[in-house]
Parts: structure tokens; C-alpha cells; sequence
């Protein structure tokens, strides 16, 4: 059964819901870092005094801001790449290398899934906090395989979609 235009499929509905939800985080965590510098600024100009622990939070906060904007970058293919070999060669070897390409992302995102888990996992057994807060820094790490395991999603929709692009164009060619 093929998926029509005007439905979707349930994978490109929980992207799209996912991808919203990322959204939403990301303008919450953009606002809340504006808000925190803006009010570090006005404590440290009139009152003379920093508000200690906003300098962390922030930071904490434009590391998940980063990663979870790299989450959207890759749905959207807006990350930098070189495709000069792709352009170079022929279009079946064209679509080999992009699926070869789609195999090497996986396996390097698994790998970050992994690592991220190890490492968010390892913090907070450590309990190792920051200073100012005392927030576990395990629960900030904790981004890394959250959006690993996101774009290793990701990955997967655009394998299948590149697959399905060939085995059409093999039944067009027929």
C-alpha cells in the first residue's frame, strides 16, 4: 500500500510532531537564555551584583539549544556537506554513495548514541554537579543521546526514502 500525498504516513506525522515539540524546546530555551543574560546584565549594571548561577544555566542551555538545533538541521538537510563527488559520477553510483553515506551516518550516530548514554550514565552515577547550581551534569549531558537517538531516527526515514528512490527508478527503467 502506497502512501498517498495527502496521507502522510504515520512516520512522517510523529516527525513532524517530534519535530515541533523540538521546535517549541528550542524557542522555550532561547527565551529563557535572553531572559537570564538580559536580567545577569541589569543585576550586574544597577545593582552591582551577579546573579551567580544564571552565567551556568545559560550555558547549560545553549548546549541543548545546539544540540536539538542540529536535530532540525539534519531533517531539513541544511548541514554543510560536499557532494562533488556525488555531482561527479553517474547517477547510479550517485545513489550507491548516497546510500553508502546513509550507512556511514548510522553507524557513526550509533556510536554517539552509545557514547552519549555511557557518558550521561557515568555523571550522574559519579555525582559530579556544577558549582553554582549543583545540577548533575549527567542530566546535561544527557542531550547527547537524546538527540543522537533523534537523528539516528532521522537517518533511518532518509535511508528508507533514498531506498525507495532507487527500487522506483529501477521499476521506471523496466
Amino acid at each position: 500500500m502506497e502512501e498517498s500525498t495527502n496521507n502522510p504516513g504515520i512516520m512522517r506525522r510523529a516527525e513532524a510532531a517530534v519535530g515541533v515539540a523540538i521546535k517549541v524546546v528550542i524557542a522555550l530555551l532561547l527565551v529563557g537564555m535572553v531572559v537570564l543574560v538580559f536580567m545577569n546584565v541589569i543585576f550586574r549594571y544597577f545593582l552591582n551584583s551577579a546573579i551567580a548561577w544564571s552565567e551556568e544555566i545559560s550555558r547549560f542551555m545553549m548546549i541543548w539549544l545546539s544540540f536539538l538545533g542540529a536535530v532540525i538541521a539534519f531533517t531539513r538537510s541544511e548541514h554543510l556537506g560536499l557532494d562533488l563527488v556525488v555531482k561527479a559520477v553517474p547517477p547510479k553510483a550517485s545513489r550507491a554513495i548516497t546510500i553508502l553515506a546513509d550507512l556511514l551516518v548510522l553507524f557513526a550516530l550509533g556510536l554517539l548514541v552509545s557514547g552519549g548514554y555511557t557518558l550521561a550514565r557515568e555523571t550522574l552515577l559519579s555525582g559530579w554537579t556544577s558549582p553554582a547550581t549543583d545540577t548533575p551534569y549527567g542530566l546535561v549531558y544527557m542531550v547527547v543521546p537524546f538527540s543522537a537517538a533523534l537523528l539516528f531516527l532521522q537517518a533511518v526515514i532518509k535511508l528508507i526514502e533514498h531506498v525507495r528512490a532507487i527500487a522506483s527508478s529501477a521499476k521506471g527503467a523496466e
